[in-house]
């Protein structure tokens, strides 16, 4: 492995940039797994092939306010194909599947450059292209080529112009028509970044304990620390009953948890019996922006709760304050400062021993612009981990919808660009033996009828990305009991509603949806092969408008607990509700820890299994068949009930669980939690 800070240093300083918002044109799928391709449409010149999709469908005729300024500088990103992308492709799968002889013989970054990068003769190709239409080549990694000219000079290179729109976020530059390059380097290119000033950031997949029955408020922890939070609350479930407020169903209901301690979920997942730690494993930790007191919190974090802080050369970062940017339209370092805590303190938590390296990008949007970055964006970031091959897993709480509305209203699919970057760069990962872990996501299947579909700018259903790619692990959200024994008292799909006390308070009202694990059918990439014996086809043959398909991906692969009501209880330093900065903790939740804890759990089983596990999808798909996931329903058979009371007896509110309108956790592979949740059987089969 490569030192995070030499390899950083290697890489130049990021410049500020953006994505492409873009109509998705899908002109195939590989047979060895899903890239996802852009095919060559009518060619605007004899010898020139289109880039579909390279205009945003906002740029419409309608908004059109004129040609952009020629003179004004541009800089885009020319991204590299390399000699085979789907001999790559099929690479990565035959490491992955225990069927083929190739199993588990990972390629070093350097045997993955020589054998599938872009050659020599395809750089100059690419180079003599972008020079002789008057662009200068301003940096190049092994990913791409990045390029600076004159709008005008880049409207001719790509034979296309650029205009101005009217948009609600201002006038933005976009090209006019989909961008054509010459058929002689077409092969050369996945796509081209940059192109329109349209961006949609990534956001982090964590709910946290503020909501209107939930108030943060500071209360003294029983470890001396304030908690953030609402009393009465539980150290484990039913130590405290609302036997004052109205039953459901017979039973009076517990108050939630303050949140599980790391020591309370290696019980309930089967860790601890198994007395693996993670031991010579190294997990990446990726979000955006940088804690300072990071290593310092989890410490005393650890402490607190029993467990053993970092050892000396166990943590370390890469994280660059001085070249931060987008720090408004992002939320902010403080914004990222809770995701970045639960991350590292769940892996930890899972895996004591595992190293875990903290990458915080420099924004997050998905890369940095035209410019050379090292974790300038979350895409640079990954790249970066590949590129040097940092980590054995990466875990990632965090994505985008891939079909949203613009601020104008306007429907706007991802850019095509963008997909075929992240999937070579997660196929180039899985040729390397890394695993990357993204979170499901926190709306259910992002349906805009419902208030966090709406509020998030979903324009349809869907299965959100990364978590969608068919080449990382999805990981979906559960709700769970864990007793004072640290067993699973139950578990059950994270779609939960909410409920609040009726007029004279003997009762509760109505229960409303109110949040959940993401999932669902994807509608832009195809089944992969591992799921073919195990996902219904009512799941992979309808997508979640209702209408037939061809078998397409459904997510997510698997689930862990992830419900706020049973959250995590995390540690750090923040602004106090009295203004002060103080360490302090609080209860957390999303398929943001779902994720982390998942991750932490495989750094356990590849500890046990004595080699990487890589990209895990395959083994896990196996092992569901053999029964090695606890199957996670809707309604499990319980003497609990399955609901918890959250805020205070001035104001509570009842959540319940398992309670979802368009997932649904059912026996076997389901659309909510996957295949299960992983326990004591799945890590013992690793040994």
């Amino acid at each position: 492995m490569a030192n995070p800070t030499n390899a950083a240093s290697r890489l130049t300083r990021p410049h500020k940039g953006g994505r492409v918002a873009a109509v998705v044109s899908v002109a195939g799928t590989l047979a060895a797994g899903s890239m996802f391709l852009m095919g060559a449409g009518a060619a605007h010149a004899a010898t020139s092939d289109v880039l579909a999709g390279s205009k945003p469908t906002w740029a419409s005729a309608g908004a059109d306010r004129g040609s952009a300024p020629a003179a004004a500088p541009l800089a885009v990103r020319v991204y590299l194909a390399g000699r085979d992308p789907q001999a790559l492709a099929a690479y990565a799968r035959s490491v992955a599947d225990p069927k083929s002889a190739a199993y588990r013989h990972f390629l070093t970054p350097e045997q993955i450059q020589a054998r599938f990068g872009a050659s020599a003769e395809q750089v100059a190709a690419v180079k003599a292209w972008l020079s002789g239409a008057g662009l200068t080549v301003t940096g190049q990694t092994e990913d791409y080529i990045a390029v600076q000219g004159s709008t005008a000079a880049v409207a001719a290179a790509l034979n296309t112009s650029f205009h101005e729109y009217a948009t609600s976020d201002g006038t933005l530059r976009a090209p006019s028509r989909d961008v054509s390059v010459p058929a002689d380097v077409r092969s050369a290119i996945i796509g081209i970044i940059g192109l329109s000033q349209d961006r949609t950031a990534d956001k982090p997949n964590n709910s946290d304990s503020t909501d209107a029955s939930d108030k943060k408020t500071a209360s003294v922890s029983p470890g001396g620390v304030p908690y953030l939070g609402t009393l009465p609350c539980s150290d484990y479930q039913g130590q405290k009953v609302a036997t004052n407020l109205p039953s459901l169903n017979g039973q009076s209901v517990p108050w939630a948890v303050c949140g599980y301690t790391p020591n309370q979920v290696r019980g309930a997942y089967g860790v601890t019996s198994s007395g693996l730690t993670g031991k010579g494993v190294t997990v990446a930790v990726l979000d955006a922006y940088g804690l300072p007191s990071m290593k310092a919190d989890a410490d005393e974090y650890a402490v607190r709760h029993g467990d053993k802080p970092f050892r000396a050369g166990q943590y370390s970062e890469i994280v660059t304050p001085g070249q931060w940017t987008d720090t408004t339209a992002c939320g902010g370092p403080d914004g990222w400062a809770g995701e970045e805590a639960l991350d590292v303190e769940s892996v930890h938590g899972m895996a004591p021993d595992a190293k875990v390296l903290y990458i915080g990008a420099n924004s997050c949007f998905d890369t940095a612009g035209g410019g050379v970055a090292a974790n300038g964006g979350l895409l640079d970031s990954l790249q970066l981990v590949v590129d040097h091959h940092l980590a054995d897993m990466v875990s990632n709480s965090w994505g985008e919808l891939m079909h949203f509305l613009d601020p104008s209203g306007n429907p706007v699919d991802m850019d095509p660009s963008l997909i075929n970057v992240y999937e070579q760069t997660f196929q180039k990962g899985a040729a390397e033996g890394i695993g990357f872990y993204f979170s499901a996501g926190d709306c259910s299947d992002d349906n805009p009828a419902s208030s966090c579909g709406a509020s998030g700018g979903s324009s349809r259903s869907q299965a959100e990305y990364p978590t969608s790619s068919s080449w990382v692990t999805s990981v979906g959200g559960t709700s769970i009991a864990i007793g004072a024994d640290q067993r699973m008292q139950f578990q059950t799909s994270w779609q939960t509603s909410s409920s609040s006390l009726a007029t004279g308070g003997s009762a509760w009202t109505p229960a409303s949806y109110l949040y959940g694990g993401g999932g669902g059918t994807s509608d832009v990439f195809a089944q992969p092969w591992y799921q073919t014996w195990t996902v219904p086809a009512s799941l992979s043959s309808t997508l979640l408008n209702g209408k037939q398909t061809s078998p397409e991906r459904v997510v997510p692969d698997v689930a862990a607990y992830g419900d706020p009501s049973t959250g995590f209880l995390q540690g750090y330093t923040q602004q106090l509700p009295d203004g002060s900065t103080g360490y302090a903790e609080s209860r957390i939740g999303g398929t943001s820890l779902a994720a982390p804890t998942f991750v932490g759990i495989q750094a356990d089983a590849q500890q046990a299994q004595r080699a990487p596990i890589g990209f895990a999808n395959p083994e896990i798909y196996l092992r569901a068949t053999f029964g090695l996931f606890t199957d996670v329903t809707d309604h499990p058979r319980t003497n609990s009930p399955l609901a918890v009371v959250r805020g205070d007896a001035t104001d509570p509110s009842l959540r319940l669980f398992g309670d979802g309108v368009d997932l649904h956790a059912t026996k076997g592979y389901d659309n909510a939690t996957g295949v299960g949740s992983p326990n004591g059987r799945y890590l013992a089969s690793f040994e």
